[in-house]
């Protein structure tokens, strides 16, 4: 399917004069949503939307100061932010502790947020939430000392290039950090802005040695930045953290999210970015995010505990997982026939299509047919064995789900009113990730 829809879509504009670009809105689920936009130029808008976290579990007590997640080594690792220089991997069903990775060579575990490329674990040493630090630092471990316990460990020192006033302002600076990505070259800081509840983005090289932080955009969150992760290959990062509003706790500490996507390069808030509240009554010190496939994200939160008015309010640490597949599934789904890099050389070639179909009549690279597309009352799919019995669902091009179901047959009816005349996503949640393909319902 994959690699007919995009030889069709490469043969089509070879054919074509060139059209003049259109900037707008490209996001279908935003409320300003430009169908002849062309080109993304950052400006969508999103209705308010709340969400429900599904909790996990508890933390471990040894681990409720847990202060950054990461999917590496395939499993979810936590780092608390205390001093035993280690990370822990957790249960991702029960949010139990399931393995044990001690570091040692280092002098500092003070540990705001860990991030990662492909060779290297990168340890944010840059907590500074009174503005007075001179040592901000990361350590980059490389991933295969860690396993061997070899421990290879650089830092890489930096300072911020228009931070010139270093007294101290408790809870009230602009110059604290808690998250962090690794891009191609770069390590992008997202800053904890405790006196504007706004985030600026900081670059600096990811090699060891002294370098300035060079200031990039900054973006109204409206609270303090807390994690974030990046899925490269996506285009698509996103930032946690929760309202801060002075400190009162009757007014705080709201969790939210941030989608940030389909962004120039890596100028992260040049595309969509969509922000996703937790319900009012939730209060949670939500502290690190992470992913492994770009639509399930699991969260942690700090154990808190304050005493206001009299009353004592203690929130435990939890691992909580957040499905993102609404809004993220039809813009992902877009990769599956865009990038020219994954077209085989085995392209088919045209005179072989049928005329009254795009043509998924021959199986991809991973073993997947679906057929005959367009169609007007069934969607018949072929799949790998250890597709058999996994979750699928059905999904509009506004990110509405019309139907779902278990891969039991190869045959799925599309007789549903739901399911009208017109362009679907079909998604398949296998133990691999994630497969999506696009079918038109026709009359």
């Amino acid at each position: 399917m994959r690699s007919l829809i995009v030889f069709l879509g490469v043969l089509l504009m070879a054919t074509m004069p060139v059209a003049a670009q259109v900037c707008g809105c490209t996001d279908p689920l935003a409320t300003n949503y430009n169908a002849n936009a062309t080109v993304n130029d950052g400006s969508c808008e999103y209705a308010s939307t709340t969400i429900s976290p599904v909790e996990i579990g508890q933390l471990d007590a040894s681990i409720e100061g847990s202060s950054t997640l990461l999917f590496w080594n395939g499993g979810y690792w936590t780092y608390p932010d205390h001093n035993d220089c280690c990370l822990y991997r957790l249960d991702s069903t029960t949010a139990a502790i399931a393995e044990t990775l001690c570091i040692s060579g280092i002098s500092s575990c003070d540990t705001e947020e860990v991030s990662q490329d492909s060779l290297y674990l990168y340890f944010g040493d840059f907590g500074n939430n009174s503005g007075v630090r001179q040592d901000l630092h990361i350590l980059r471990i490389s991933k295969a000392s860690l396993l061997d316990q070899t421990f290879a460990v650089d830092t890489i020192w930096f300072s911020y290039e228009d931070q010139t006033d270093f007294t101290s302002h408790p809870q009230a600076t602009d110059f604290d950090c808690e998250s962090f990505i690794v891009g191609r070259d770069s390590i992008y800081l997202f800053t904890k802005q405790w006196a504007s509840e706004q985030t600026t983005l900081y670059a600096l090289p990811k090699t060891p040695g002294t370098h300035v932080a060079r200031r990039g955009a900054t973006y109204n969150v409206g609270g303090l930045v807390t994690g974030a992760t990046y899925v490269p290959e996506y285009r698509l990062a996103a930032l946690c953290g929760y309202d801060y509003n002075g400190g009162s706790y009757l007014s705080s500490l709201h969790p939210f999210i941030v989608l940030l996507y389909d962004f120039q390069g890596e100028e992260f808030f040049s595309g969509n970015k969509r922000r996703l509240n937790f319900g009012t009554l939730v209060k949670d010190q939500v502290e690190a995010i992470a992913t492994s496939n770009a639509t399930d994200f699991y969260i942690t939160n700090e154990h808190f505990t304050t005493t206001q008015l009299g009353i004592t309010i203690d929130r435990p640490a939890k691992l909580q997982r957040l499905d993102f597949s609404d809004y993220l599934l039809p813009y992902l789904a877009t990769f599956d026939t865009i990038p020219t890099d994954t077209i085989p050389t085995d392209t088919v070639p045209t005179d072989t299509i049928p005329t009254d179909t795009i043509g998924i009549q021959h199986y991809d690279s991973e073993g997947f047919r679906i057929y005959p597309n367009p169609t007007s009352d069934r969607l018949h799919i072929d799949y790998p064995a250890d597709y058999a019995g996994s979750n699928y669902e059905i999904i509009g091009m506004n990110g509405r789900k019309v139907a779902k179901g278990v891969l039991h047959e190869n045959t799925i009816g599309l007789n549903s009113n739901k399911i009208i005349p017109g362009k679907y996503i079909f998604a398949i949640y296998g133990k691999r990730g994630i497969k999506t393909f696009i079918f038109i319902k026709k009359e």
